[in-house]
């Protein structure tokens, strides 16, 4: 299934960090798809997002459960914290 933005010509920063997930999963229309990549020609710090996106992918693709084990328990429950406010944050 293909996401499909707004019919603004260009996106924002905000928008595009919504999108980057259907984008590295080449969920987006063509045009949305062209509008996206034209706002990280211009745009250095959601380039670097964009970057960081795929080195997360890359990184937790390689991942075995077992590497996840050997989180100690308070480290977890702080990252976990972590990422509810930035939930929270994010509305």
């Amino acid at each position: 299934m293909s996401t499909t933005m707004n019919d603004a010509a260009d996106i924002d920063c905000i928008e595009l960090v919504e999108l980057v997930t259907d984008y590295l999963d080449a969920a987006l229309a063509d045009a949305d798809r062209i509008r996206f990549e034209h706002h990280l020609g211009v745009c250095p710090g959601c380039a670097e997002i964009v970057e960081q996106f795929r080195a997360v992918i890359t990184t937790t693709g390689a991942l075995r459960p077992a590497d996840a084990a050997a989180v100690p328990p308070a480290t977890r429950e702080v990252l976990l914290g972590i990422f509810r406010d930035w939930r929270v944050t994010r509305g």
